[in-house]
């Protein structure tokens, strides 16, 4: 079985509050992104995971196989080449942990229902829901409270570097209310009308102020995509950062000018799902 981990980016994302519980309250519009983890999945009693790169021994993927395993008594085989980043903000390992889950449900013929897989998605991490469901939404709470829009196709060029943001120092240190919060119900209604024009300028992401404060390269990323032309925006807690142009001509041209970084990718948003 072998299965597209699709990632995602954050076309807006707004931190609202912090919650009496710790977390904090996220508004804002996920989109899922042509960039994958390829996950090749095999019948197995037990589970064993392995991955193109390293990666820590306690990952998502071994969580979600496991948790797979505990509730249907079936395991598997499993070895993921990546193709998302770390510590982008573009869901990577939330990716291998809804890739993962959905594989094993179809070789085995879904035994268990959409809701069953939420659920175990959920207590592996906040953005498992939304890479199991795809496409775009409107995601809310931690970010597992999900409404679906209509996907945008959008002509990206995302780039990082070679820093990453870890998500849980990026929280930490957060001071609210945010500067530059981005107006998520006017990027709503764009999507809902297709008004592709009006939805571009309205891609903002709170978090990016303080991101930059752990991570200085992600500026100069965004203001070297400005330069080619590009409206730029960090995704998630970064560091990856977003460059959206007219043309996907216009992106690959672009892409050129990033030779010199570890990652410059050419995609686009649209509906695709696991």
């Amino acid at each position: 079985m072998d299965i597209k981990a699709y990632g995602k980016i954050n076309l807006t994302l707004d931190v609202l509050y912090r919650r009496p519980d710790g977390y904090h309250q996220l508004r804002g519009v996920m989109c899922a992104v042509d960039v994958y983890d390829a996950v090749h999945i095999e019948p197995a009693a037990g589970v064993s995971v392995s991955f193109d790169e390293a990666v820590p021994p306690q990952n998502t993927a071994i969580m979600a196989a496991r948790a797979f395993l505990e509730k249907t008594g079936r395991g598997a085989d499993i070895y993921i080449q990546k193709g998302i980043p770390s510590k982008a903000g573009m869901g990577g390992a939330s990716a291998d942990a809804a890739g993962v889950l959905r594989g094993m449900n179809r070789l085995y013929g879904e035994p268990l229902s959409e809701s069953e897989l939420f659920s175990i998605g959920l207590s592996i991490g906040a953005d498992v829901p939304f890479c199991l469901m795809g496409g775009c939404a409107v995601a809310e709470g931690i970010g597992e409270a999900l409404t679906p829009l209509p996907a945008p196709e959008l002509n990206l060029l995302i780039i990082k570097g070679n820093e990453g943001v870890s998500t849980g120092a990026l929280f930490k240190e957060l001071r609210l209310p945010l500067e530059r919060r981005p107006d998520t119900d006017g990027a709503i209604a764009a999507i809902m009308r297709g008004d592709i024009t009006g939805l571009i300028p309205l891609c903002k992401n709170a978090l990016e102020i303080p991101a930059i404060g752990l991570s200085p390269e992600i500026a100069q990323n965004k203001k070297r995509l400005q330069s080619l032309g590009a409206h730029a925006f960090m995704t998630g807690s970064g560091a990856a950062v977003v460059g959206i142009f007219k043309t996907v001509e216009q992106a690959a041209e672009a892409q050129k000018s990033f030779r010199d970084l570890p990652f410059a990718r050419v995609c686009s948003t649209g509906g695709f799902v696991i």
